[in-house]
């Protein structure tokens, strides 16, 4: 039975709701041009004034600093963990003091998911803001943004001079939540996916960009300005008039391509996959032609943004669609977990949409206190819901999610299955609606051909996919062993913690500036806990290229490691990843107890070099070229997994190990005996040439349509090789001698096609980018291509610029183009060609459609073009 609820409502009115108490109750100063500017209309003369420039309708309803009559509003999106954030508030401080009453600045919060501490200073800021203090409380948390836990904040609290207790009252009731997720809400709609972002005027600046940038736009936009106070705006109303003057709303502003630019796709496949509801919370139609099937994490902040979409689907498919709840809480949401079972413990008493609401109104309220409280709320009998929380069949309910989420290929939340098919992220309305809309009309032609609405989805998903592909890192280059092959990797000197006879040795490539690898050290930690006695860690150094300070952190490490303490460091330099400069190794060497001067000398010695170099030239040797990359008795598992891949793969090698103590290996040569036999059994092919595996032997073929990308080599050409790329990822700029060698090898005979998709972690990427194709516009390309990827650490504007002039392009146009982000909707529709053709990261080529996906030889581009011109002699 499919049961209807309130489930989507409650969180909207929330949202909405809470916002505006917030506003009403804010004693402090918010900016003007909210939702009372709707009513300003702009003339024609002001239209034309505003210019043909790209705006977005941004509410300046935030905190806000400067004259309240400026003629220049700088609307910001900021996180306070974000580095990026930090590292441009000199930035704007020298805007405001050299544009003194010109310019007013209005943030707004988008605290991002991986960063555990933004939310709840999101919500200290605008309870210091209650009491007129926001930029003062905004001041100090950037100011020691690796100090922001809560006990910090009531510290800060008291510097600035609130009261207090007023101020924890506020952050204990989560009083304003709502108004830091309707921010999130409203940046989510207007295209905002990072931080920071601004809006000057309306016009988009993504980024740390440096003064120049921001100068540019307001001189800009105060030239403009001034003309409309000429024609008899108040100067008050001007920010008004200009937001009037945008066309579109906010959503279509961010969400559709210009009309110059291809249609893209939702971001949904072809594929379905057989999901089964299997007894999961149910509500919606009670005879569905669509069933989305959500796998979701009551602690993500893009579960909660997209809330209100899926409460518009319900709205307008009342008797269409039904919706159906999966957990999967992520590893590194500590509470999540305990949520997911707050909600199977109020299943047990029919209440689990009602829990569901709760959980996502009080995200930042996650604790076992708080689960009993709202179990009360919501009229449970607490104490069967207590037993209930921690029973078997609570818990059992949750890994089984969890084991299917991992099955049908869902690492991140939220991920939707409609009709079972694969859906990603917190997507807008219109995307949703596509997909359903599409789904309805195969199920009205099943009904047609006497299918039973009652077992429609059934008859839809029957002939599903059980599981999806097994799928390579993004991240991952040529040479990665294949998938279950188990490799010779030596322990050596580096490292250990764990006991030496252990029966599993887990081998670790990581690096001390890489994000994702310290998403992982939790769940490190959890094996260790769940696996005392049984398992060994092994650190070995993978300093990647792009991260300035990985190498030396990684001597930090191992000359701390020559006075006893390498993984007590390890630890300092993982808690403390945005403060990895020499003084701060000294520090953390002084704070361990260590030998100052001899930590010193270490540093720079030969013997921690080399200790260094040795684990990178062993990654390259046994396929590990991203990280983090663990090898599980010699077994690769890539990446910021799962505490639950963890787990299988130990347990299956757990069961190999205790075979071989059964049969006389003493347990702690098992290791030894495991490498032994790996090494002398025929060395596995690589993944990137594997005989299934292969992109040579792959005939899939994707249809991708060149439009009119840069492209070199004839439009004839029997060969089209359609690059994605970005100028930023060391993966790109690897590959390209590979793409080079197969158009000098086939001359006149190959087509290069060149798509952007700049990924969202390298900041410097999509000013690349618009560099790339403000270049094309003057017929230079190639030319700025070459330059990018042969000074990839030096993407920064002032180098963009100088890279323009040194292969003579016509500066002012270039900057023109640059300063108004002219190419953004060029760019953007890459990038969802890109996800519509499965491309998730960089690079990605697909030679007359058939795809290879990393940094691959020339041999095997060369085999698939022979191949492919073989086909055409044929």
């Amino acid at each position: 039975m499919v049961k209807t609820g309130t489930a989507f409502v409650l969180t909207a009115i929330a949202l909405v709701g809470g916002f505006a108490l917030g506003r009403i109750s804010s004693g402090g100063k918010f900016g003007s041009g909210g939702s009372s500017d709707e009513a300003v209309v702009a003339s024609a003369d002001e239209k034309e004034i505003a210019g043909t420039v790209e705006r977005i309708k941004v509410a300046a309803d935030g905190p806000s600093k400067g004259a309240e009559d400026a003629l220049v509003t700088i609307v910001e999106y900021s996180d306070f963990q974000c580095p990026f954030c930090s590292r441009v508030g000199p930035t704007i401080e020298r805007i405001m003091k050299e544009y003194p009453q010109k310019i007013r600045v209005v943030f707004k919060h988008n605290p991002l998911p991986f960063h555990a501490d933004a939310p709840l200073a999101a919500e200290a800021t605008l309870a210091a803001h209650e009491q007129g203090k926001f930029w003062e409380m905004h001041d100090k948390l950037f100011a020691n943004q690796q100090a922001i836990k809560r006990e910090n904040l009531d510290t800060y609290a008291k510097d600035i001079g609130l009261d207090v207790g007023k101020f924890k009252q506020a952050l204990d009731t989560g009083k304003f939540k709502p108004a830091v997720q309707a921010d999130m809400a409203a940046g989510t709609a207007i295209g905002v996916q990072g931080t920071p972002n601004f809006f000057v005027n309306g016009r988009k600046i993504e980024g740390a960009v440096p003064f120049e940038n921001f100068k540019t736009l307001i001189d800009d936009e105060l030239i403009r300005a001034e003309k409309l106070v000429a024609k008899g705006t108040p100067k008050k109303q001007v920010y008004a008039k200009l937001m009037a003057s945008v066309s579109a709303a906010p959503a279509a502003a961010a969400a559709a391509p210009s009309a110059a630019a291809p249609a893209a796709r939702p971001p949904v496949s072809d594929e379905v996959f057989k999901v089964e509801i299997d007894g999961s919370p149910l509500q919606g139609a009670k005879e569905p032609k669509v069933v989305i099937v959500s796998f979701s994490d009551f602690q993500c902040p893009f579960c909660t943004r997209v809330l209100p979409t899926l409460k518009q689907i319900a709205d307008n498919y009342k008797n269409d669609v039904a919706f159906s709840f999966k957990h999967l809480p992520l590893e590194f949401h500590q509470n999540a977990t305990p949520a997911a079972q707050a909600t199977e413990a109020a299943r047990l008493q029919g209440k689990f949409w009602e829990m569901h609401d709760k959980l996502f109104a009080n995200q930042q309220a996650l604790s076992v206190e708080d689960f009993d409280k709202y179990a009360k709320e919501i009229g449970l009998n607490v104490s069967k819901f207590k037993t209930d929380y921690a029973s078997k069949e609570v818990k059992d309910r949750i890994d089984r999610d969890k084991a299917s989420a991992a099955k049908f290929g869902a690492r991140g939340t939220p991920s939707f299955f409609i009709n079972g098919r694969v859906f990603r992220g917190a997507q807008p309305y219109d995307a949703f609606k596509t997909v359903v809309d599409e789904e309805i009309k195969k199920a009205d032609a099943k009904i047609a051909a006497g299918a039973s609405r009652k077992n429609l989805y059934a008859e839809i998903i029957k002939n599903g996919k059980s599981e999806a592909s097994a799928e390579a890192p993004a991240a991952a280059a040529a040479g990665a062993p294949p998938a279950g092959a188990r490799l010779a990797v030596p322990v050596g000197n580096s490292p250990t913690k764990g006991p030496a006879d252990a029966l599993i040795t887990i081998v670790i490539f990581s690096d001390y500036q890489c994000p994702f690898c310290s998403r992982v050290e939790p769940t490190l930690k959890q094996v260790a806990d769940e696996y005392k006695g049984k398992v060994r860690f092994v650190w070995k150094d993978l300093p990647l290229p792009f991260h300035q300070n990985a190498k030396p952190a990684a001597y930090a490490a191992m000359a701390a490691g020559e006075q006893g303490k390498f993984w007590e460091m390890h630890d300092k330099l993982f808690a403390n990843q945005q403060a990895l400069s020499p003084e701060d190794f000294d520090k953390y060497a002084q704070e361990l107890g260590l030998n100052l001067s001899k930590f010193k000398a270490a540093q720079t010695s030969e013997k921690v070099k080399q200790a260094v170099e040795d684990g990178a030239t062993l990654a390259g040797k046994i396929g590990a070229s991203g990280t983090p990359a663990f090898f599980i008795n010699g077994i690769l598992l890539s990446g910021a997994q799962p505490y639950a891949a963890f787990k299988g793969r130990i347990d299956e090698e757990l069961i190999k190990a205790e075979e071989l103590v059964k049969k006389g290996t003493p347990k702690n040569k098992v290791y030894e005996a495991i490498m032994k036999e790996a090494a002398s059994a025929p060395p596995p092919a690589p993944a990137a040439a594997a005989a299934e595996a292969g992109p040579e032997n792959d005939q899939t073929v994707t249809k991708i349509d060149p439009g009119n990308s840069p492209s070199r080599g004839p439009k004839n050409a029997p060969i089209t090789m359609v690059v994605f790329s970005e100028f930023q990822c060391p993966f790109c700029s690897r590959v390209k001698p590979s793409i080079d060698a197969v158009e000098e090898a086939y001359k006149g005979k190959v087509r290069v096609v060149f798509k952007h998709f700049p990924l969202d972690f390298h900041p410097n990427a999509r000013p690349a980018a618009q560099a790339s194709m403000a270049a094309n516009e003057q017929g230079k390309f190639w030319e700025m291509h070459d330059k990018l990827f042969a000074n990839q650490q030096n993407l920064d504007r002032p180098n963009l610029d100088k890279f323009a002039q040194e292969i003579g392009l016509n500066m002012d146009k270039f900057k023109a183009a640059m300063d108004s982000n002219k190419f953004t909707a060029l760019i953007d529709a890459d990038v969802k060609l890109a996800q519509s053709v499965g491309v998730n990261g960089t690079p990605a080529t697909f030679i007359n459609g058939r795809k290879i996906g990393g940094a691959y030889p020339p041999e095997t581009f060369k085999k698939i073009v022979e191949q492919e011109m073989a086909k055409k002699k044929g």
